[in-house]
């Protein structure tokens, strides 16, 4: 919520009262470890009220925080929607039922409602549209209402369709290595006995052919007169292909996998590293190239009800035989001939039908891999007798729907499914992911991308498929549009013997691109070895909860072993400059995945540098000072600190409440900032701290404004014009990260297997895990890019406050620390001489791992209050706003 961002508010009480603080000059997705950056800022803003009788169709079903910027909307939902009223008695209650599971069903409602208020799409539209074209990512694993976001690219969806387009002209790559027949795939599983189709020598450049497992969706688009495509696909009463379909043969197991390829040399223990060359779609005899999209049974949108409050149903398999929800969306690939670009155009949906196989087995929906489906005539499109003719038939003509919205999804092939076997089951079904590779349906897994797996058996034995032509994170409703693709793929062993540190401890797939690594992670980091017995129970097992958590402990160790961080560095380094994403909510083991900046965390100081230059934002009209803020709540009834006209256009100061982490540094000589700090044993500059005065609530928050005309009903716009942090009287700019007991790392254990300490707060008193890191911003001046840098760390110390109150942990608003001296440091003795004094001296940790961190000035804390209450705590986030933390609200969005 930064520079360009515009935020829209639901109104609820008379003039708004819009109050904003919690800033950050950093922070990555999630907010993992406590806090971000926390650093004072100033900030101009654009407040316009939107009036009730002129909501269009999405403002008037706005309940929560909406963002914008120019490219796009930002959708935001919790763990709770809204936790008050759940809660109302008790609010605090949110704080034991924090949950990603239940955020992830809210955010994927919400987008769903917009994208069907804002753009006229029906349910299904939506869902496959939010699938191809939406990335949902993880906003904050700390406010108690834990927070998730999508992201919607405008010119994805705004309608306008292409005028000037053609297929997309597909090059050859060569002789193929691995050529399409039902000799050179196998369906639905990975296998340590299955005979390699090929044997290459270790560094070779291979071309292979893919098919994918949806083509008999629209046989005359995607198999009819490719000779490939019908060998795998053929079956007749007399005849079938293969029969053998998943790890037991039965169906469970879907992929079409090209493979097993035999690498010479490779052993247990080894390293394959395969890079992705190239891919390119595989176009029919008309040189055009389709794929499909199911949402299907197994999306995460069959775990909550349509738009109209009706349950999922999926015929037989949901116990609701006859009604089937399942629709298939089929894409057709066009090149933009004025752009450039190529994009996946919806072409056509349809309900799925009951369908009896050509051995006389009736399915009513999406149950068996392969199904071929024999289409009527709808729009322009009469099909081919050849599905009916392998004896496929229906029990009633399909439901059509031609005359669909409007998509440009931008096409980003990539591989869905590869990898290699484990030594530990002689098969295994293809669907959940693996330490070995397989289904990891990670967008990312395209050209340019180098993928390292770990091998567990003689050979390797890689095979790849389930290729896509695009997929949002998070695969929703159950795939990606699903297509057959060639790729040049340059397969290496790196031999057990020369391994480094990070790949000596590699038990995951790991992706490698120019700039990022990408970790995976899920449900169960092996699910079989959970459920060695019954690998299938992983099915049962699904929650993104746990795969958070291992999500952060493999990117952790990446951290520690790829750049020899400890880790309490690794810790806060990933909480400022590492994003976390939803990878797939629908293969069993479901997925997450962190993205590394190379360029962050690479080890190369910067060696011409300054404090970055501050300019002013003009004559502020909210300055900082006691008088002008408050600690922890957003209320009603709170006297506004100033009022302003609608549209007016306004200059906020706002103070960190981590200031005094750091007094000399974030506090000394700033009049503003001492004036809040000011806490001796005769005096408090604020004693009301938190919904209740006792702490419960800890943002210090600029406001409230009154908004002339603002009414309940209403919505409050506000645009972030730009922002610019507050510089200490040595022209120095400074924040703190806290990664403290109510961050998502103290639910783990730490890097040497001990559980995360907090004092008497976890009932460990005297031992404390938490740490703060110091960051400065650093302005390069060679390239003119700001960086916050990491000064320094300290372990947390027992503090006593100046009313003689002892603390052990992090446990009160706007505590001081009384600071030792320390490297190059010798403080002051303000705090020391209000009163505040600790119980031994502090650890510190001067020389600290470099890094780099892209400086994103944000407003992590910025809303209205409820109607529902008097006062409310201001950690967790709810419909009127808050604490989203979300670090896209910045300059240029409209909140």
């Amino acid at each position: 919520i930064g520079i360009g961002t515009t935020m829209y508010y639901p109104v609820e009480v008379e003039g708004a009262l819009l109050s904003m603080g919690d800033a950050h000059m950093a922070q990555g997705d999630s907010e993992l470890d406590g806090t971000g950056v926390e650093a004072s800022l100033t900030g101009t803003f654009r407040v316009t009220v939107i009036k009730a009788n002129d909501l269009n169709d999405w403002q008037k079903e706005l309940d929560y925080p909406m963002g914008e910027t120019d490219t796009h909307w930002i959708v935001h939902s919790f763990t709770e929607i809204d936790y008050l009223d759940t809660y109302f008695d008790n609010p605090s209650d949110i704080y034991g039922a924090s949950s990603i599971d239940p955020a992830m069903k809210n955010i994927f409602m919400q987008t769903r409602k917009f994208m069907e208020t804002n753009y006229g799409m029906s349910d299904q539209e939506a869902t496959s549209y939010i699938t191809q074209g939406v990335d949902f990512g993880i906003t904050q694993l700390v406010d108690g209402n834990w927070g998730m976001h999508s992201e919607i690219p405008k010119a994805t969806f705004d309608g306008v369709a292409l005028t000037n387009t053609a297929p997309l002209n597909v090059s050859s790559l060569g002789t193929p290595d691995l050529t399409l027949s039902a000799e050179t795939v196998h369906w639905g599983y990975f296998s340590k006995s299955l005979e390699p189709v090929l044997t290459i020598e270790d560094g070779a450049e291979i071309v292979v052919e893919m098919s994918t497992h949806h083509a008999c969706d629209d046989y005359d688009k995607m198999i009819k007169g490719d000779q490939g495509m019908e060998s795998i696909y053929e079956w007749s009463s007399t005849f079938k292909a293969e029969d053998f379909r998943g790890a037991t043969g039965g169906g469970d197991g879907v992929h079409i996998l090209t493979g097993p390829i035999f690498v010479s040399g490779a052993e247990p223990g080894d390293i394959l590293k395969v890079e992705i060359i190239d891919l390119l779609p595989r176009a029919n005899p008309d040189g055009k190239t389709y794929g499909s999209n199911a949402a299907a049974w197994w999306g995460f949108q069959a775990r909550v009800n349509e738009s109209d409050g009706t349950a999922f149903d999926a015929g037989t398999f949901t116990g609701t035989p006859g009604s089937n929800d399942e629709y298939i969306t089929i894409y057709e690939i066009l090149q933009d001939l004025d752009s450039g670009n190529a994009y996946a155009v919806p072409s056509y949906q349809f309900e799925w039908p009951t369908i009896t196989d050509p051995n006389g087995v009736e399915r009513d929906y999406i149950a068996y891999p392969g199904t071929c489906v024999p289409h009527d005539s709808h729009g322009d499109t009469v099909p081919s007798s050849d599905v009916a003719d392998m004896g496929w038939t229906k029990s009633a003509n399909i439901e059509y729907f031609d005359d669909v919205v409007d998509a440009l999804i931008p096409v980003n092939f990539h591989v869905g499914c590869m990898g290699l076997p484990p030594a530990s089951h002689d098969s295994v079904d293809s669907i959940p992911p693996m330490p070995t590779g397989g289904n990891l349906d990670d967008k990312r897994i395209g050209i340019g991308t180098t993928m390292y797996y770990p091998v567990e058996v003689e050979g390797a034995l890689l095979s790849m498929g389930d290729a896509h032509m695009a997929q949002g994170d998070s695969e929703l409703d159950g795939t990606g549009v699903e297509a057959s693709l060639t790729g040049t793929f340059r397969v290496t062993v790196i031999k057990a013997n020369d391994l480094n540190d990070w790949q000596k401890e590699l038990d995951y797939p790991m992706g490698e691109t120019d700039t990022h690594w990408i970790v995976h992670s899920f449900t169960e980091i092996d699910y079989l070895d959970t459920y060695f017995d019954n690998p299938s129970d992983i099915y049962g097992a699904s929650s993104i909860d746990p795969a958070m958590k291992n999500i952060f402990m493999q990117t952790r160790k990446f951290m520690e072993t790829n750049y020899g961080m400890s880790d309490q560095e690794a810790t806060s380094y990933i909480t400022q400059g590492v994003d976390f994403g939803i990878t797939q909510l629908v293969d069993g083991n479901w997925g997450m995945h962190s993205e590394i900046p190379k360029a962050t965390f690479d080890g190369v100081a910067l060696t011409n540098t300054a404090p970055l230059n501050v300019s002013s934002l003009g004559t502020p009209d909210l300055t900082l000072s006691a008088e002008t803020v408050h600690w922890g709540y957003f209320s009603k009834s709170l006297e506004p600190v100033l009022t302003i006209e609608d549209g007016a256009e306004i200059v906020v100061e706002m103070s960190t409440h981590h200031a005094c982490d750091d007094y000399d540094k974030m506090i000394k000589g700033d009049q503003g900032m001492e004036s809040i700090y000011e806490w001796s044993s005769t005096f408090k500059a604020e004693d009301f701290r938190g919904a209740t005065g006792g702490g419960d609530g800890v943002h210090i928050l600029t406001g409230p404004i009154f908004v002339s005309g603002a009414e309940p009903g209403d919505i409050l716009k506000v645009e972030i014009i730009d922002l610019l942090p507050r510089a200490n009287p040595d022209g120095k700019t400074y924040g703190s990260n806290a990664a403290a007991w109510w961050g998502f790392q103290a639910r783990v254990n730490e890097s040497d297997g001990t559980a995360f300490d907090a004092g008497t707060f976890t009932g460990t008193p005297g031992s404390n895990d938490e740490y703060i890191t110091i960051y400065e911003i650093l302005q390069d001046l060679d390239s003119g890019n700001a960086y916050a840098v990491p000064s320094y760390q300290f372990e947390w110390p027992t503090i006593t406050d100046p009313n003689g109150v002892e603390r052990d942990y992090i446990a009160y608003p706007g505590t001081c620390v009384p600071h030792d001296s320390h490297g190059d440091t010798v403080p002051s003795s303000d705090v020391a001489d209000m009163g505040w004094t600790k119980s031994a001296n502090i650890e510190y940790f001067d020389d600290v791992v470099d890094a780099l961190i892209p400086v994103n000035f944000h407003v992590g804390c910025m809303g209205l209050p409820p109607a529902s209450h008097d006062s409310v705590d201001s950690i967790p986030p709810m419909p009127t706003g808050g604490n989203l933390d979300d670090k896209r609200i910045g300059i240029g969005t409209t909140m």
